[in-house]
């Protein structure tokens, strides 16, 4: 499962940078999880340079385990505490035939995410049919992720994944101490948000060489995690959030990410509510990322998936939204190591990088960043 960990979580690195890159002002969201698992899914019926660069862009030249560890991964989030939502798919056109063999490997390991659906002679019964589905699956909170006229008779194969997370955190924030403070967009300029209080015992680590903050918050239940990575520079017109967003690779993400680096502390500490939805066609993304035949009518082999001729990924989109309050489960106990712990202090009132981790794993199910309250949606 090690290798299977790092190949997700270096996508969810190279997708998070390449969001960071693509705009310096947007709030966002995205899901690695549903991407990965969607992916896999052509990948598993791709052949030859299609296959070859799906392999690289899911990092999974040296990884055996990936059935067995999407498997394990749908089985904790149906135990989860918290309402993490999470829907995965792969709708292919009818009118290619998935081969029986196909059709058998995935059964276990991805028993509902690949769905054959008739999109060329019905595209706007089989929009609405899609939305309603992953309106169902996530509680009514996603009602449309496919616009109007999304789809025609040249859709072949779509990629889409969606996740919701309205967050419940281990330890409930008083709502009567949740006050407006004084958001830093830049050194020169602040908006106002409603600023959470907290004292607890959670994880943190203070990274010197790259003057960062890392938080790690419990959600319910202790099998997710939010890590908050808060720089602290502050200059002119920059938040200290360029130069981290430049600094991002694997590697760094596992260093500063690291749970036996973050310390058992005593936090007061300071969050802001916020509200982020994110939708996003990831052609372009992944074509830069390496996956280019797979887009390509003429170039697309996923033989493997289905012996008919014109097989090719159409699109892949991607929606994902958070929500975070005071919301929680249980009063926090302080009183716990009073004498022994230093109590930390950690101020969240300038642009962060969030990250919910799965605790078990260290999968990461949704990463995004929030540069401030002026704007919460994002599309692409």
């Amino acid at each position: 499962m090690e290798g299977f960990r790092l190949a997700n979580v270096s996508l969810a690195v190279d997708i998070l940078k390449m969001f960071c890159e693509k705009s310096k002002t947007d709030n966002f969201i995205f899901s690695p999880l549903c991407i990965s698992s969607a992916l896999t899914l052509t990948f598993k019926g791709a052949k030859g340079n299609t296959s070859t660069e799906i392999e690289k862009v899911l990092h999974f030249e040296k990884v055996n385990d990936y059935d067995f560890g999407f498997q394990t991964l749908t089985a904790d989030i149906s135990r989860l505490c918290s309402p993490l939502k999470v829907v995965k798919k792969l709708y292919v056109d009818s009118s290619h035939k998935c081969t029986k063999e196909f059709l058998n490997s995935t059964k276990k390991p991805y028993p509902s995410e690949l769905e054959s659906i008739d999109i060329k002679s019905r595209a706007e019964e089989a929009r609405n049919q899609i939305n309603a589905s992953v309106k169902d699956l996530t509680d009514g909170h996603m009602e449309t992720v496919l616009d109007e006229d999304s789809l025609n008779e040249n859709t072949n194969m779509v990629l889409l994944g969606a996740s919701y997370l309205k967050g419940c955190w281990l330890y409930k924030y008083n709502e009567s101490e949740t006050k407006e403070a004084e958001f830093h967009i830049s050194k020169t300029e602040t908006k106002p948000v409603q600023m959470m209080h907290q004292e607890a015992q959670l994880g943190f680590r203070f990274v010197k060489e790259s003057n960062l903050s890392v938080v790690e918050i419990p959600f319910e239940g202790k099998q997710m995690s939010m890590l908050i990575l808060l720089p602290k520079t502050m200059e002119d017109e920059c938040t200290g959030l360029e130069k981290l967003e430049k600094e991002l690779t694997y590697e760094n993400y596992a260093n500063w990410t690291n749970p036996s680096m973050l310390a058992n502390s005593k936090v007061k500490l300071s969050l802001p509510t916020f509200k982020i939805e994110s939708c996003y066609d990831l052609k372009d993304t992944l074509n830069s990322l390496g996956i280019k035949d797979a887009f390509n009518e003429e170039a697309a082999d996923f033989s493997g998936m289905s012996e008919s001729k014109g097989l090719s990924l159409s699109q892949a989109i991607c929606k994902a939204a958070i929500e975070i309050n005071e919301d929680g489960y249980e009063t926090p106990d302080v009183s716990k190591g009073r004498h022994l712990m230093p109590k930390t202090e950690c101020v969240v009132n300038s642009p962060f990088i969030f990250i919910v981790r799965h605790n078990k794993t260290q999968s990461i199910f949704l990463c995004g960043r929030y540069r401030g309250p002026s704007q919460d949606c994002t599309s692409s």
